[in-house]
């Protein structure tokens, strides 16, 4: 599917309710780590995955996003998503529009491989209200969404209690 619209900078916060998986990712291309926001919301007809990130130190301390893992950077990255997509995915004989949808299918589907498998450390919030700089619109059709919003977490707070994907935290000398 060729992209028909782009938006690159729409930073109006969003904000909504719903299912949030959240997971420590990152690394690669000297990137630091990332926790990774993903849900999804119900627009024009379609359904829009929601793809965030923040430092770890930055999310609640219950959720153990911030301990140190035996893979992975240990320190949180401040570069957005999208620089971190676009040094792993270089572009290819492809449109400026076709290489942003490509890092967008890259970014969802990490994320949502997250909810489908989550990983150890990855935390499920069953309700929470959360709110999200968007930065990136990019409408395709991949893994059932219409399209996908990627952007900075600003907040998000659980409803009910989480439930946390086992993770043993290393320990250092």
């Amino acid at each position: 599917m060729t992209v028909s619209s782009l938006s690159f900078r729409c930073t109006d916060p969003i904000a909504g309710t719903g299912r949030v998986t959240l997971s420590r990712t990152g690394g690669g291309a000297g990137f630091g780590a990332y926790a990774l926001l993903y849900t999804t919301r119900p627009v024009d007809g379609g359904i829009e995955a929601i793809v965030a990130a923040t430092r770890p130190e930055d999310t609640d301390p219950a959720w153990r996003l911030a301990e140190p893992r035996r893979y992975g950077p240990r320190d949180g990255e401040t570069r957005s998503l999208m620089a971190w997509a676009s040094a792993l995915y270089e572009p290819r004989n492809e449109s400026a529009a076709a290489h942003t949808e490509r890092l967008a299918k890259a970014l969802l589907t990490t994320a949502l491989s997250t909810r489908l498998v989550p990983p150890p450390g990855a935390v499920d919030l069953p309700r929470a209200a959360w709110k999200v700089r968007s930065h990136y619109l990019v409408p395709l059709e991949h893994a059932g969404h219409t399209a996908v919003r990627i952007g900075h977490l600003i907040a998000v707070t659980a409803s009910v209690p989480p439930r946390l994907h086992e993770h043993t935290p290393e320990k250092h000398a």
